[in-house]
C-alpha cells in the first residue's frame, strides 16, 4: 500500500487539491504528461482512476484462427468484450469452414461476417450495450425462460411432441441473451466508464450475472421436462403437479422481479415458498414410488426438475438486497 498526502494548490484558500500519482504506475499505463485519466467515484466513496478512458469507446479487435476450436474461440472473444474478431487461415478458407462459422456465430447477439477474403473473415459487433439495457434482456430473458416451462409442461401432459420441440428451439434465443447480458456485465465491471453509462454499479453487475446464470439455467431445465414428452398423463397427475408448477412459477416471478425493485414481503414470500415447495414434492414423489406406474419414472424427472426450479429461484431472491 502506498499512502499519498493531499496538497491544495493557491496557499489556504485554494480551491484545487492534488495528488501525485506514482511514476511506476504512470510508465507501465504508458502514459504521458496532458493524456487523459478518468477519475469516477464508487458509491462507498472511494476514488477509481482510469487511464484505458481513450480505448473504452474505441473498437477492440482480435484474432483467432479458423483451425482452432472456432466455437470456444469466438465464445470466449465475444464475451471479453472484443468488437472485431479477425478468423484467419494460412490455407484458403473453404465453403465448409465458413459455414461453420456462420452457425457459431448465430449464438450471438449482432454478431455477423462483415468483410472477407480468401484467408480471413472479420465478424464485428454491431451492439452497443446502451442500447440494450441489461434489465430489458433479463427481463425478457426471463420471460421466455417462463414461456418455455408453461409450454414444456402443456406438452408433457398433453403428449405434445411438436410443442416440445418449439421449447427446444427457444432455449437458443434464451442463450443469445445470456451471452450478451454477460458480455455487457463484463464490460460494465471491467471499464467504469461503460458501468456509469449503463447505470449499473459493479457490485450489481455481479449480482446480475449470477441471476442470469440461473435463469439460463431455468431454460434448461423446461428443456429437460419438454424431453420427456411422450404419451399424455393421466388428469388425476396432471392435477398435482400443475399444483407443484403453479407454485414454482410464482416464485420465480417474484424473485426476478425483486432484482429491480426490492420488495421484503416477497424475499420472505420466496423463502417461506421453498419449504412449502419441498413438502409437495417430497408426497408427490412418495406417492409416485409407490403407485409404480408407466408414467411414474418420467413424472419423477419433471419434479425433480421444478424442485431445481425452485431452488433457482430462492437462489436469486437471496441476491436482492435492499436500497437503503
Amino acid at each position: 500500500m502506498d499512502i499519498r498526502r493531499l496538497q491544495q494548490t493557491g496557499g489556504k484558500n485554494g480551491s484545487s487539491f492534488l495528488i501525485i500519482l506514482p511514476k511506476e504506475w504512470v510508465v507501465r499505463q504508458n502514459l504521458k504528461k496532458g493524456d487523459p485519466v478518468m477519475v469516477s467515484e464508487r458509491e462507498d466513496g472511494c476514488l477509481i482512476i482510469d487511464p484505458r478512458l481513450p480505448k473504452a469507446g474505441e473498437p477492440r479487435t482480435t484474432t483467432v484462427s479458423i483451425s482452432s476450436n472456432l466455437r470456444w474461440s469466438i465464445t470466449s472473444k465475444y464475451l471479453l468484450g472484443f468488437d472485431e474478431i479477425r478468423v484467419v487461415s494460412d490455407n484458403p478458407i473453404s465453403d465448409s469452414q465458413r459455414e461453420e462459422l456462420e452457425n457459431v456465430i448465430k449464438r450471438f447477439v449482432a454478431l455477423e461476417v462483415t468483410d472477407e477474403d480468401e484467408h480471413q473473415l472479420v465478424v464485428q459487433c454491431l451492439v452497443d450495450p446502451s442500447t440494450i439495457p441489461v434489465q430489458k434482456a433479463m427481463k425478457r430473458m426471463n420471460l421466455i425462460a417462463m414461456r418455455m416451462l408453461r409450454d414444456a409442461l402443456r406438452a408433457f401432459f398433453s403428449g405434445d411432441k411438436a410443442l416440445a420441440a418449439a421449447v427446444h428451439a427457444h432455449d437458443e434465443e434464451v442463450d443469445r441473451l445470456f451471452f450478451l447480458i454477460v458480455r455487457e456485465l463484463r464490460s460494465a465491471i471491467q471499464y467504469p466508464s461503460i458501468s456509469e453509462k449503463m447505470n449499473i454499479a459493479p457490485v450489481e453487475a455481479l449480482d446480475f450475472r449470477l441471476a442470469v446464470q440461473y435463469i439460463e439455467r431455468i431454460a434448461d431445465l423446461a428443456v429437460d421436462i419438454a424431453s420427456q414428452t411422450d404419451d399424455r398423463i393421466p388428469d388425476r397427475l396432471v392435477t398435482r403437479v400443475e399444483e407443484v408448477s403453479s407454485l414454482v412459477q410464482e416464485m420465480l416471478s417474484k424473485s426476478v422481479t425483486n432484482l429491480f425493485r426490492f420488495d421484503r414481503e416477497k424475499v420472505t414470500w420466496v423463502m417461506n415458498a421453498e419449504k412449502d415447495l419441498i413438502d409437495l414434492t417430497t408426497k408427490l414423489r412418495r406417492d409416485l414410488i409407490s403407485s409404480s406406474t408407466r408414467s411414474s419414472q418420467p413424472l419423477l424427472l419433471v419434479i425433480d426438475s421444478l424442485l431445481k426450479m425452485g431452488e433457482a429461484a430462492k437462489d436469486i431472491v437471496d441476491l436482492a438486497l435492499p436500497q437503503d
